[in-house]
């Protein structure tokens, strides 16, 4: 067994986290407690044992989401997507 990282944005899964402005993420507590007040995004980041032989590609996006189900640890980054009218994704 090996344990890898899997993310979840939107309805996709992916091994990489997607690119997102470093200046974006949310990390005080101030901004957590925001994030009600302005425009987010969730990337989950999912901690999954598999076997040794495992292929990401020899999955379906739906086998993925059942694997990150199942995960043993789950992160959620919290990206800003609008500052001062402009898009920051």
């Amino acid at each position: 067994m090996k344990t890898i990282k899997l993310y979840k944005f939107k309805d996709y899964i992916s091994r990489e986290m997607p690119f997102l402005g470093e200046k974006s993420i949310l990390s005080s507590l101030n901004d957590l407690m925001a994030i009600d007040l302005i425009d987010t995004e969730k990337i989950a980041e999912y901690t999954v044992d598999v076997p040794d032989d495992f292929s990401f590609e020899n999955y379906s996006n739906e086998e993925l989401m059942k694997l990150c189900e199942i995960s043993r640890n789950v992160i959620d980054h919290h990206f800003i997507t609008t500052l001062n009218d402009y898009d920051v994704i």
